[in-house]
């Protein structure tokens, strides 16, 4: 039995063995209490320079919340529509400019004060030679038969030689430790020491059973340093310096509440009802934002569209792929090392971008800069 043998086996293991999912965060102003469960992005057909936020939310011991979005450069987004799901239990739609990140959402409990919860930070994880940077979930689309999900990523090279970033080197494994091949992606990019690659960039897998939960993505499955990013453990909230500064954090006022990560919340505790929930979301919907609800739901349905046509166009591609012959993935190694002659579709099948993602906002620039590739260092979170 070989290396390779023994590594990926324990590997699994200890997937296996991790937390059954990624806890979420909340807080109270003491009587109610805001729950934050995960978001994910999607695009928004009307303009193609911003994207939809989808956050799912929890609220306890209230019968409604407003929302507002804070991202990094402190710019302030409402809701422009509101899904109710079941009690105490809803979507929160918002249009944000494509690519923002974020660092907290403040919710306002009906008859309560204003609870500041501060965002995810963005997972990474690396080794001696490339970091990845994880941006979330941009697409995910299910039909009777399959899953098909888009991630954002972008590479670090964090060697003294050059590094090949390609998209068949990702695996998206399930809750058993199941590995699913990317079947759409990007360029792939040779990225020289101490660079990024020039962007962020898209990684899509198809035919997911509907009996698998994704729980991480992996880097280099097949090689003796494989990247993992669980998404079980990998996300963490930022930290009252990197949201308010030093000096900021010192004054966060004790009125406002700040978030943390919990342990998840018995849903027997929930006082509000799904028609409370539903009328009073109706009533926080303007005209204008019924129009932009419109246009969202336009969104999804092109959304599933999309990813149906990119299918089709993927399995064509792997009709042609079969009749040329595999190759087995590369390593996450130096480009000058032996790397594998496989490639993926560059068929695009999502232009949305990710939302677990935050920055701190003591050194954010007036405007967004334009990116030039390069990290300060490794705690850059762009």
């Amino acid at each position: 039995m070989n290396k390779m043998c023994l590594i990926i086996p324990a590997f699994l293991l200890a997937l296996a063995m991790g937390p059954a999912g990624a806890y979420p965060l909340q807080a109270s102003d003491g009587n109610a209490t805001v729950v934050l469960i995960g978001s994910i992005r999607m695009p928004y057909e009307l303009n193609d320079s911003e994207e939809v936020l989808k956050v799912d939310t929890g609220l306890l011991n209230a019968s409604n919340a407003t929302y507002q979005m804070v991202d990094q450069y402190d710019a302030v987004y409402d809701p422009a529509m509101y899904k109710p799901l079941n009690e105490g239990r809803q979507l929160v739609y918002f249009v944000v400019p494509r690519d923002s990140l974020f660092k907290l959402i403040t919710a306002t409990p009906e008859g309560g004060r204003p609870i500041n919860i501060n965002w995810w930070a963005t997972p990474k994880a690396g080794n001696e030679f490339l970091l990845i940077r994880y941006y979330g979930i941009t697409d995910w689309l299910i039909n009777p038969d399959e899953q098909g999900i888009v991630v954002q990523v972008r590479g670090q090279n964090n060697g003294t030689q050059d590094v090949t970033f390609s998209p068949e080197n990702f695996v998206l494994l399930d809750q058993w430790g199941w590995p699913y091949s990317a079947t759409a992606g990007f360029d792939t990019e040779v990225i020289a020491p101490g660079n990024a690659s020039q962007e962020r960039v898209l990684v899509g897998f198809s035919g997911i059973s509907l009996q698998s939960r994704p729980v991480a993505l992996v880097y280099g499955y097949y090689t003796e340093s494989p990247i993992v990013i669980d998404f079980d453990s990998a996300y963490t909230q930022l930290t009252n310096e990197q949201v308010y500064g030093t000096a900021g954090a010192q004054n966060v006022s004790a009125a406002q509440p700040a978030g943390q990560a919990v342990q998840p919340i018995a849903l027997a505790a929930a006082t509000t009802n799904e028609s409370a929930v539903a009328g009073a979301a109706a009533n926080n919907t303007t005209a204008q934002n019924a129009t932009v609800a419109s246009n969202i739901n336009s969104s999804v349905s092109s959304t599933k569209a999309r990813l149906a046509a990119a299918r089709e166009r993927l399995k064509q591609q792997t009709k042609d792929d079969e009749s040329e012959g595999s190759a087995t993935p590369s390593s996450a190694t130096p480009s000058n090392a032996t790397t594998s002659n496989a490639t993926t579709s560059n068929a695009t099948t999502s232009n949305a971008t990710t939302s677990n993602v935050a920055a701190s906002s003591d050194n954010a620039p007036s405007s967004t800069p334009e990116s030039t590739g390069v990290f300060s260092s490794e705690d850059d979170i762009m």
